[in-house]
């Protein structure tokens, strides 16, 4: 990720932005990371939920480290569906990253 990636991210987002050594992404899964974060603060789940790392690993897996926030117990069923929810993200940014695989073929 260059500096001008990274200063546009924060410059959208501010401190939801994880700190920069704790993103680790193809090129081509950036703009999904700045969908995710819009879409966060749009939805108010920013709110109850904080990214704190997002990393892609060998084999296509991509990891989203996240805390909740003092506003969401996490022993509720609120917490389970955002678990959920970032379990999904988790798989669309494995999708991304193996369609950029495909078209490098």
């Amino acid at each position: 990720m260059t500096d001008d990636e990274y200063d546009f991210l924060v410059a959208s987002h501010g401190d939801a932005v994880p700190r920069r050594d704790r993103i680790r992404l193809y090129d081509c899964q950036l703009p999904a990371l700045d969908s995710l974060l819009r879409v966060m603060r749009e939805e108010g789940i920013d709110r109850e939920v904080r990214i704190t790392g997002i990393f892609a690993q060998a084999g296509g897996r991509t990891r989203i480290d996240k805390e909740f926030t003092d506003e969401i117990d996490p022993r509720t069923a609120a917490a389970l569906c955002h678990e959920i929810s970032f379990y999904a993200f988790e798989r669309h940014f494995e999708e991304i990253a193996q369609g950029e695989d495909v078209d490098d073929d």
